[in-house]
């Protein structure tokens, strides 16, 4: 019976098994958009917006690794944005909102959250609330327009 159950669980794969603790999970979450999506915003924001979508389809459920890649997805955009990149700013404002509302109902504070990826906490939360606290820029006309796709 032992030796059933052991190849059970081998052909099962332990890359189902969720980590226990959500933060962990939040962390594999956010390495994984990093390393499928991240090189891709260096040439177009579109791109990285539309691998991370892609990324999300498979986690549909507010889950904590969908949490870290909606969180990466802002990261990384908010990293362009501060290096003046066109177009990273509004994918940023997109996954902000993404990852609130999933942050929100997984209730895991700020802290917590931004501990999961490298970087100055104290600034990026600022830099979240500031973001919350300022209208949305629209894009300038023919910026953002999904047809022409002016990213690059």
């Amino acid at each position: 019976m032992k030796r059933l159950l052991c190849l059970l669980l081998a052909a099962s794969g332990a890359a189902m098994a969720a980590p226990a603790d959500p933060l962990t999970a939040v962390a594999e979450g956010a390495v994984y958009a990093q390393t499928r999506c991240y090189r891709l915003i260096h040439h177009d924001t579109f791109d990285y917006e539309d691998c991370l979508t892609a990324l999300l389809k498979d986690e549909r459920r507010p889950t904590p690794r969908r949490l870290g890649m909606e969180y990466f997805g802002w990261v990384g955009a908010q990293n362009s944005a501060r290096l003046g990149m066109r177009g990273a700013e509004q994918s940023a404002y997109e996954f902000l909102g993404r990852f609130r509302a999933t942050q929100k109902r997984l209730r895991i504070g700020d802290e917590a959250l931004c501990a999961t990826v490298a970087g100055d906490c104290t600034v990026r939360i600022a830099r979240m609330k500031q973001m919350e606290a300022a209208p949305r820029r629209r894009p300038a006309p023919g910026e953002g327009d999904d047809d022409e796709r002016p990213h690059h």
